[in-house]
């Protein structure tokens, strides 16, 4: 598997939702599924 791409993982800091993506910032035009709030809401969860 020498072409896994690295996983960033984000949690919403008001609602706790995860999502994972490949890039290490979300898109400006994201919003959390959940509580509707955008990328600045969100923080990386280290692993």
């Amino acid at each position: 598997m020498a072409d896994e791409k690295k996983q960033y993982t984000f949690r919403c800091t008001v609602c706790g939702y995860e999502v994972t993506v490949d890039t290490p910032e979300l898109p400006e035009d994201f919003v959390c599924p959940v509580c509707g709030v955008g990328p600045d809401m969100f923080e990386l969860v280290e692993d």
